[in-house]
């Protein structure tokens, strides 16, 4: 490694002197035990995520080749009745051999909707006749799709497992009961959000949560350009990556959230613009940190009724 030289390392530390003088800096606590356990888990969870995408993706592909009329009939991947058949019959040629009421036997019972099973299996009869797949298939080509195949099961079911032992750990934590009161936050949600914040003790003012997770929002003004609040995305990714997809589930399920939504979108801010919807969800997220905040902080369950929440 290349040593630097003493303009640089002067220039260095007048930099970090500048960031502790102005406190453009986060604060970052070692967590021990249960919370970092949580936070393990989700990073390899996230991990497991993007290799199942990549998977699934890979799987697609294999199947494009070969019998791509499936992909018509089964919106994903991760479909159990998808596999049943991939595993039975997994290309044109092999699906012909089979009778009717045999495909519908093997959808319905790898499948949640038994009734839909005789039309799926009568649409799958009939779609190795117009297929546009290969028409030659090897051993190599039936591996390819095997192993591709194994590699999107074995990702679901590491999902699952490690989601069981997140809701164990979550178990173990009492704050973890109130931040489930909120409808839309679930317990995977809840672990991967106590994981990445931490013990919330440490934490005596909401802005410091916002903070941490890059939601602070910053402006970006020049002359007589005013230009749009962006958030500043510094901080933990994950723990912002989480409280996105909290907030969008909030706002489905839950009544002051979708309420605090519909007014961000059809309210301009101080200077007359409308919101985009990122920008809303945005602006929601924040409340939400400060439901959380307030609910830890006060020990209570959440409730539509309570008008310190929404004031926080």
């Amino acid at each position: 490694m290349r040593a630097l030289r003493p303009k640089a390392i002067s220039k260095t530390l007048l930099t970090i002197a500048n960031i502790t003088r102005e406190g453009k800096y986060i604060d970052t606590v070692i967590e021990d035990e249960i919370f970092r356990q949580l936070r393990t888990l989700s990073k390899v969870r996230e991990k497991i995520l993007r290799h199942g995408v990549r998977s699934q993706n890979t799987l697609g592909a294999v199947l494009d080749d070969y019998f791509p009329e499936l992909k018509r009939l089964f919106s994903s991947m991760k479909i159990r009745s998808l596999w049943a058949i991939l595993q039975s019959c997994p290309f044109p040629q092999d699906v012909l051999k089979f009778e009717l009421f045999r495909l519908a036997e093997i959808i319905g019972k790898s499948s949640r909707r038994k009734t839909e099973a005789e039309k799926k299996a009568r649409d799958l009869y009939e779609a190795p006749k117009e297929s546009i797949g290969l028409k030659q298939v090897g051993v190599a080509d039936r591996y390819r799709l095997k192993f591709c195949l194994e590699e999107v099961m074995q990702s679901v079911a590491r999902l699952k497992e490690i989601g069981i032992q997140m809701k164990s750990l979550l178990d173990q934590l009492p704050c973890s009961e109130y931040l489930l009161t909120i409808p839309g936050v679930g317990p995977i949600s809840a672990a991967v959000f106590l994981g990445e914040l931490g013990n919330p003790e440490h934490f005596t003012h909401p802005k410091q949560i916002i903070k941490y997770a890059g939601y602070d929002p910053q402006e970006r003004d020049s002359g007589n350009r005013i230009g749009r609040k962006r958030i500043s995305k510094k901080g933990r990714w994950l723990l912002r990556k989480i409280l996105f997809f909290m907030t969008m589930k909030v706002v489905q399920e839950c009544e002051f959230f979708r309420d605090y939504y519909q007014r961000k979108l059809q309210n301009p801010n101080m200077f007359g613009q409308l919101l985009k919807k990122k920008e809303a969800l945005c602006a929601v997220a924040i409340k939400l940190i400060k439901v959380i905040f307030a609910l830890l902080r006060d020990k209570r369950s959440y409730s539509d009724t309570v008008p310190c929440l929404a004031d926080t």
